[in-house]
């Protein structure tokens, strides 16, 4: 039987987080670091640098501009943005060709991941709450506990089948048989990779945001919380356990959410989900 420590022992033997985004990571939280210092970091590294400008290049990035260097990618994106973008090239390399037990292969993994981040995005602007900082990451990388989970869910495929037939929702059953799910899991994982406190909220919180302790960003779980369950009504990426999810209510009153905007948010984000999963997954196949 598998026990809590073996499954969190995974987490440990998952690659390391590429150093340059773990420094950019870092330079997130230093008040005096600019342009300057993201680009010393960028810079060395080819691949990164080669990643950022075709992220950046990407029409969700970068709808009216083409930045040539590193220096024009920074100073058009940000901080922030070239963090995420850093994240997104370095993620792409580290998914592996299948998750086993999500019944998931890498390109549908990353297309509900992209999905997530982009419909995050647009909830906020369509609902008019002020976008959290690094939303953008926080939806890309709310499932990042499969990554180190999908083993023990495949060799307990049984057990959690028997409870989800059941009624049981599927993270629950992975609780009850594992012991952890890969929500708690996403969150160790983000924590060994020293990723902002948002990424780890999200991945600890998107399945049950009502539940979030006082001390996270309400807003940003609810909005990678709707997203992904839109993301999942739209068939964007879904995986074994995912059909049958619906949007807390709790969340429907705190973002003012209706179903016509979540209708219009669909509609106008298709193209940039599958263009950006797209991009993402040409950077992966390259890295593989």
């Amino acid at each position: 039987m598998t026990s809590i420590a073996e499954i969190l022992a995974q987490v440990d033997r998952l690659p390391a987080f590429p150093a340059s985004a773990a420094r950019l990571s870092g330079l997130l939280r230093d008040e005096r670091a600019g342009a300057p210092e993201v680009e010393q970091v960028v810079r060395p590294d080819p691949s990164l640098t080669a990643s950022l400008l075709r992220i950046a290049n990407s029409p969700y990035f970068s709808p009216r501009s083409r930045p040539d260097t590193v220096r024009q990618a920074v100073a058009l994106l940000g901080m922030k943005r070239t963090f995420e973008v850093a994240v997104s090239a370095a993620m792409a390399g580290m998914v592996p060709a299948r998750l086993p037990g999500y019944d998931l292969d890498a390109k549908s993994f990353w297309l509900h991941c992209v999905a997530v981040a982009v419909l995050s995005e647009r909830l906020a602007r369509e609902t008019g709450a002020s976008s959290p900082d690094l939303l953008f990451t926080a939806g890309l990388l709310h499932d990042i506990g499969k990554l180190a989970i999908a083993t023990f869910v495949e060799r307990a495929s049984a057990s959690i089948l028997v409870r989800t037939r059941a009624g049981m929702d599927f993270v629950a059953a992975e609780r009850e048989v594992l012991g952890v799910d890969h929500t708690e899991v996403g969150a160790r994982v983000a924590e060994r990779w020293k990723l902002p406190a948002p990424v780890a909220w999200a991945a600890r919180w998107h399945h049950h945001p009502t539940e979030a302790p006082p001390n996270v960003d309400r807003p940003l779980v609810d909005l990678v919380h709707a997203a992904d369950s839109l993301a999942i009504s739209l068939g964007l990426g879904c995986d074994a356990g995912e059909m049958a999810r619906t949007v807390d209510p709790g969340v429907w009153r705190r973002l003012g959410l209706q179903v016509r905007r979540m209708e219009k948010v669909a509609g106008e984000s298709l193209d940039a989900v599958r263009g950006l999963a797209a991009t993402l997954d040409a950077g992966r196949e390259n890295q593989g």
